[in-house]
């Protein structure tokens, strides 16, 4: 049933996946009101040198590969373009609920050079858990329709 939907459906599924992750990379990068005045020119500095790159190209790169992956692959296209788009989707539900989390521990490693960027557990708890149910759902999705 899952994999029932045309080939050229999929494409579009997978290419709208694709964008919500490239939108999700695009506003992960905190707005310059958020940014505390000591840190200001680091995170300006950081935000010129690989905006367009990481938030257009990595979502279009994975897609490119998710299109080769179907060339190489035996696998029929519908179930890899299921596992792209639902790794791609569960971007925004991953990253967006912690943003700010992730802003305040990436200022704090731009304060004192040399740090590590740490993830608190909650963090930790919700990002492990919400791309370990996708993976572990999208493969019984996969080895329940074969």
């Amino acid at each position: 049933m899952l994999f029932s939907v045309p080939d050229q459906a999929w494409w579009w599924i997978a290419a709208a996946a694709a964008a919500a992750a490239a939108i999700t990379i695009a506003v992960l990068p905190p707005d310059p009101d958020e940014v505390p005045e000591e840190v200001r020119a680091a995170v300006e500095r950081n935000r010129k040198i690989g905006k367009w790159g990481t938030s257009v190209g990595l979502p279009v790169a994975l897609y490119a590969l998710a299109a080769l992956t179907v060339l190489v692959r035996p696998e029929p296209t519908p179930v890899i373009l299921f596992v792209y788009s639902v790794v791609a989707g569960s971007m925004p539900i991953a990253l967006l609920p912690f943003r700010r989390r992730m802003h305040r521990h990436y200022f704090a490693e731009l304060r004192t050079p040399g740090s590590r960027i740490t993830m608190d557990r909650l963090a930790a708890v919700w990002l492990y858990g919400v791309l370990g149910t996708v993976i572990v759902g999208a493969a019984v999705l996969v080895a329940g329709s074969a």
